[in-house]
């Protein structure tokens, strides 16, 4: 598995979108399963849309999730410094910047929209090391070679056990920074409204920013037309609230900001 992922990450980034591409029209044309869950979300999500407005948005949906599975081999294997020759633009990065002056530590909400994966490159290249919430896929196998990949920038994998979940807690309090993928589905939380729908939503990032006083972002690598990524950074002011429904609201609320203009989250439910 490890060798095949090499493979593919030494391929070039313009053939990887190329590949990505072609996937993703596979997987919209053979009515794959993938395609049935988009539709079904942007039915949900946008139902004042034309059917062939929302027809339209599936199928450049599932082409960008094919290209950032294509792409994803490369992000976990070149070196951080080639990475960011694939970012564009930084888009709020003053709020990145004066969140880790505060010194009271950044919490970093990375949904699943865009290439999420560059984003741990990205940051350990340009700012240094952060802290990530690790939730093993199934396959033993890959959960190994992910583990390795993403720590081979610097940066540190915990899992998702009460003994990873205090490690969290105590970088946040030491001012380092930590990241979270908000958007996974989680064992225990509370339904809050996303897209006008009840989305059963993790109550981990606002235990995170309530208890530790940190300072929480949202953040999302975008495709831009050139086929690159700009990084777009939003303040989440509202997180640490006592109400936990509004405080994880919070979090929708940016979601629905990102989510609402980008193709690679609707495939995925963000």
């Amino acid at each position: 598995m490890y060798l095949l992922i090499r493979m593919i990450a030494l391929l070039p980034r313009r053939l990887l979108q190329v590949l990505g591409r072609l996937f993703g029209l596979w997987l919209f044309y053979s009515r794959s399963r993938s395609r049935r869950i988009t539709e079904i979300n942007l039915a949900r999500c946008f139902p004042e849309n034309a059917d062939r407005i929302n027809h339209g948005l599936a199928r450049e949906s599932l082409i960008a999730t094919g290209q950032t599975a294509f792409e994803t081999p490369a992000v976990w294997c070149k070196k951080s410094k080639h990475l960011l020759t694939w970012v564009d633009n930084q888009f709020g990065e003053e709020d990145l910047q004066a969140a880790i002056a505060d010194g009271n530590g950044v919490l970093l909400l990375v949904p699943h929209i865009g290439n999420w994966e560059l984003y741990n490159a990205f940051y350990s290249e340009t700012i240094g090391q952060l802290t990530a919430l690790f939730k093993p896929p199934k396959l033993k196998a890959m959960a190994r070679i992910i583990e390795r990949v993403r720590m081979r920038y610097g940066n540190q994998m915990v899992p998702t056990t009460p003994r990873g979940l205090a490690r969290l807690f105590k970088v946040l309090k030491q001012g380092g920074t930590v990241a979270v993928l908000p958007d996974q589905v989680p064992e225990a939380g509370l339904f809050v409204p996303f897209f006008g729908q009840a989305a059963f939503t993790d109550r981990l990032v606002h235990r995170l920013a309530l208890k530790s006083g940190a300072t929480p972002l949202l953040v999302a690598l975008i495709r831009n037309p050139r086929g690159r990524f700009d990084v777009h950074y939003q303040t989440v002011p509202d997180l640490g609230q006592e109400d936990e429904s509004f405080g994880v609201d919070c979090v929708k609320c940016g979601g629905r900001i990102f989510g609402s203009a980008i193709p690679d989250a609707v495939s995925v439910g963000v």
